[in-house]
């Protein structure tokens, strides 16, 4: 096991959450495209302190280790493990969570990917499945994520055509006879994205676009801002959007 002076085998028992993120976090060292990044959730200042030198140390196929400063909203702290999207990061990561395991007593570790709730056992054949490992395949993951997000959000009756080409979004209406296009800017939580909007648009030539969409789209909440973007809200979830291509 690879350890820094002070650090041995069952040091960090009970603190580390035997469940981790993959790709759900974006990388600090660069695009996430070619860096992959493990988040995981300590108990306590120190241990994350810890289990960052503990990652930083002996590892050449690490890129970097962070652990947050400050307790977050549920009162943990994470630490952030970044290593380089190729071929064989799927081994490095296994080795990594291997040497994990002596240090922290925990038997078998699991994981969500991206913004995916439901855990997977780890090893090397599910994350090979899972974790895109050129900046290639996770580009292709990505699209094929925001056209799922998409399609989740705004097709209610599975009434639209939907595709997506990178941030670009083309939606037809079954029976419609015109496309429209958006930008997509991001997906999230309704009250980060209302506080992100400095103002809105009241105007009547705004008013009407926003109706329109609305009976395009369906029983959406939708608002114009004074950027030229709109907040398609449903419930706690919104899209911020932005016309291209109409």
């Amino acid at each position: 096991m690879k350890i820094y002076e002070g650090l041995k085998a069952g040091d960090l028992e009970g603190v580390v959450s035997p469940r981790f993120s993959i790709d759900q976090y974006k990388s600090k060292m660069g695009d996430d495209k070619n860096i992959l990044v493990l988040g995981f959730v300590v108990d306590g200042q120190a241990p994350a302190k810890d289990l960052e030198r503990f990652a930083e140390v002996g590892y050449n196929s690490i890129l970097d280790a962070d652990a947050t400063p400050g307790t977050l909203e549920d009162g943990k702290h994470r630490v952030f493990v970044e290593f380089a999207r190729k071929p064989e990061v799927i081994k490095q990561i296994a080795g990594f969570l291997e040497d994990l395991k002596k240090l922290t007593n925990i038997e078998e570790f699991e994981y969500t990917y991206h913004k995916g709730v439901n855990p997977t056992m780890v090893s090397a054949g599910t994350m090979a499945e899972t974790v895109p490992t050129t900046p290639e395949a996770y580009e292709q993951r990505v699209d094929e994520m925001k056209v799922s997000e998409a399609r989740k959000f705004f097709d209610l009756y599975d009434m639209m055509e939907c595709k997506i080409n990178e941030s670009i979004m083309s939606v037809k209406k079954v029976g419609a006879g015109h496309e429209l296009k958006f930008e997509i800017h991001k997906f999230g939580s309704t009250d980060v994205i209302m506080k992100e909007a400095k103002a809105f648009k009241i105007d009547m030539d705004s008013i009407a676009e926003c109706t329109h969409l609305t009976k395009y789209f369906g029983p959406y909440d939708i608002t114009k801002t004074n950027e030229n973007k709109f907040i398609f809200t449903k419930g706690d979830q919104s899209a911020l959007l932005s016309k291209s291509g109409w």
